[in-house]
């Protein structure tokens, strides 16, 4: 099936305190349309949801970790919003079917005082990697879109203007059809947060690790893989060093008595999956995949079985894909490694990696978790547990699949 040009939403600065409530008040409305519009559509699209931040302006040289938890708590709360407005209208997240959406989530440093001009000259072109990016860079590195959703009020409408200034004073112009969708309730308290609230580590970290199955790409990995993303801290003149993303794919061998082991994508399948996912959230260059990547496979016997690197030349960002045949992966036989990110669920994987090094006589990482993603509907309305757990759930989508083949063999 084919899929159209990625779409854009661009929203308003987010409601301030986030929380479940006054993210749907403030993004429901915007999103459902958004949604419903490429449902109606005969292929299946990316859309890219772009999130400007003002609370973070100003901070994105101070180490990732203290603003780790805000960033992610937003995160979750929009993909959480994302499923669920996805499962209530029966669209597929999963899949190439028509109508099926793949969303992914980056976030605007975004000063609500300039003027376009000023945030235009921001820009520090393709050295810049997301998930946290100028709006000056992201203008001039995308600009191709099948449309472009824009929200009703003043934020959105100045949002708008902006990119689409920035973008067109460069060639090519934007190509993209806009649509203009209803907005919610803004809540915004424009009170800049002070340079001493900061909480949480101080720590710098450029080797973060993170680890999972990966099958069928959804929500919670895109949330999990995003969140280990954020805390590489960015690329300086002054410290010009090499980052590195390492992503624990589980092997093909360990998944056998997996529950409807049959539909399990491949690792080579998984493992390209997520790699497309952190490109599409980091990688801001001119240049195609091709000029802007440099591939490495490693076929020779590893401490933890194959791996491929992909790094992202412009900004010095290696995504190393090992495969991993045990709970620990490379954490326990990378001793450069520094942070390891988490869910709920592999918490005391997190202490078990750190109980290992310790006895080797290393360093224990830094464990940073993500929060759950919530199916609670807080307008009231029942929604399915098995619905949302279906956009969120590799087994839930493996068994979903499992009936579809079995139905239409009938």
């Amino acid at each position: 099936m084919p899929t159209n040009l990625p779409s854009l939403l661009l929203l308003p600065p987010p409601p301030s305190p986030v929380s479940a409530a006054s993210l749907s008040a403030a993004y429901r409305p915007s999103v459902t349309a958004a949604i419903s519009s490429l449902g109606r559509l005969p292929s299946s699209s990316q859309l890219l949801v772009v999130l400007p931040c003002p609370s973070l302006h100003g901070r994105l040289q101070v180490p990732r970790s203290q603003i780790y938890d805000e960033v992610q708590k937003l995160l979750g709360g929009v993909y959480g919003l994302i499923c669920i407005i996805c499962a209530k209208l029966g669209i597929d997240v999963d899949s190439d079917t028509p109508g099926s959406i793949d969303a992914r989530i980056i976030f605007l440093d975004y000063d609500l005082s300039k003027s376009s001009q000023e945030e235009q000259e921001a820009g520090s072109g393709d050295s810049v990697a997301g998930p946290i990016i100028d709006l000056s860079t992201f203008a001039l590195t995308r600009r191709h879109w099948n449309k472009i959703f824009s929200v009703e009020g003043e934020e959105g409408q100045k949002l708008l203007a902006s990119y689409v200034e920035a973008t067109n004073r460069n060639s090519p112009p934007l190509v993209g059809h806009v649509e203009l969708i209803e907005g919610g309730v803004s809540m915004v308290q424009k009170i800049p947060t002070p340079a001493h609230a900061v909480a949480g580590s101080s720590a710098v970290h450029r080797v973060v690790a993170v680890g999972g199955t990966f099958d069928h790409l959804h929500a919670g990995h895109k949330l999990l893989l995003t969140a280990t993303a954020l805390l590489l801290q960015p690329h300086s003149v002054a410290s010009p060093v090499g980052r590195r993303l390492i992503v624990g794919i589980t092997g093909d061998e360990l998944l056998k008595n997996k529950k409807y082991a049959e539909y399990l994508n491949s690792w080579n399948q998984r493992q390209e999956d997520v790699v497309q996912f952190l490109l599409s959230v980091l990688s801001f260059t001119r240049s195609d995949r091709d000029e802007a990547t440099m591939i490495t496979s490693l076929d020779e016997p590893v401490p933890n079985g194959r791996a491929i690197h992909t790094t992202i030349k412009a900004c010095s960002i290696t995504i190393e894909c090992v495969e991993i045949q045990d709970p620990f992966g490379p954490t326990i036989s990378d001793e450069s490694v520094t942070a390891l990110v988490v869910s709920g669920e592999t918490r005391s994987g997190g202490q078990a990696v750190n109980e290992k090094r310790l006895e080797k006589g290393w360093k224990a990482l830094e464990v940073f978790e993500v929060d759950v993603i919530d199916a609670e509907d807080v307008e009231g309305k029942p929604t399915k547990t098995e619905d949302f757990a279906s956009k969120i759930s590799s087994t839930a989508i493996r068994k979903r699949r499992a009936e579809v083949a079995r139905t239409s063999s009938l």
